[in-house]
């Protein structure tokens, strides 16, 4: 059973969310408890599934993937699972769908993709639209993402 989260606990996390590799040291610094208290609360934090991985923060730009875009779909509703199954099987070396939420409105799915380039993005986007039960898509192109964590960057 998981117990419930504290002041402590939740600047935790919020510190392990901002940087994954932050030393315990560095958060014992910050939270002002013992460096093998933070060990035993990020334990008991991961046991208990609050915190449940670490990712790294990848310059898509250094892999060729700089363009960024924000993809609503519509589904025709009866074939939700099907199409979401069929999403991420979609291989395009040039362009890929990064994140993929379901959401409320008359937009079902919200997607977002990574491309080399307006052309590759163009491709990824027909391989989208032509998978069975997809009906509409609608297409923003993100110019600048800001990060609570850190500065704006071109496409982040």
């Amino acid at each position: 059973m998981t117990r419930p989260l504290d002041a402590v606990d939740r600047k935790i996390v919020a510190l392990v969310a901002a940087n994954g590799r932050i030393s315990h040291e560095d958060i014992a610094r910050r939270v002002f408890v013992s460096r093998p208290a933070v060990h035993e609360r990020v334990k008991r934090l991961e046991q208990d599934g609050v915190i449940r991985g670490y990712r790294a923060v990848v310059d898509w730009a250094a892999i060729d993937l700089g363009l960024c875009g924000l993809v609503s779909v519509q589904i025709e509703h009866q074939q939700m699972s099907q199409v979401l199954s069929k999403l991420f099987d979609i291989a395009n070396p040039r362009a890929m769908i990064e994140e993929c939420h379901r959401i409320t409105g008359q937009w079902c799915v919200l997607l977002k993709v990574r491309a080399a380039s307006p052309q590759a993005l163009q491709e990824l986007l027909d391989e989208i639209h032509a998978v069975p039960g997809v009906s509409q898509l609608l297409t923003s192109i993100v110019l600048t993402s800001l990060d609570a964590q850190a500065p704006p960057t071109a496409a982040s």
